[in-house]
């Protein structure tokens, strides 16, 4: 592993699901912030860089579509460097995985989450 930190964001409103993501994160030595809705994720990237964010759709507040149209908008605006955002869904609809490709999503991860999928999808980003 290099001297860059490797801290994620986990972006998600259920409680477990935060939980065994930030568990399986730091099994593999990486860091982990956690949000509970799109605007706390959203104030979160503002303040931090990220590897990438694993963001979960249908959440109170903000949804995950909505907050990632506008940290495209902001990364376009500020010219911050692109982070990767994967959905995090159990919804796999074809549809629904469309919205996430048209907001700029990189990616989708459906739930229940397949950690050894999960580590082949986020191990090059480490790198």
């Amino acid at each position: 592993m290099t001297g860059r930190i490797n801290r994620f964001l986990v972006a998600d409103d259920e409680n477990l699901i935060r939980f065994f993501l930030k568990e399986f994160f730091h099994i593999h030595d990486m860091q982990v912030e956690e949000a509970i809705n799109g605007r706390e994720a959203i104030e979160k990237w503002e303040q931090n860089d990220f590897v990438a964010i694993l963001m979960d759709i249908k959440m109170p507040e903000m949804d995950g579509l909505e907050a990632t149209r506008i940290i495209r908008q902001r990364e376009k605006a500020e010219g911050r460097p692109h982070t990767p955002i994967f959905a995090i869904s159990g919804c796999t609809y074809k549809d629904f995985v469309e919205q996430c490709d048209q907001v700029g999503m990189d990616g989708f991860i459906p739930k229940p989450v397949d950690f050894e999928n999960l580590l082949k999808v986020i191990m090059p980003l480490t790198e």
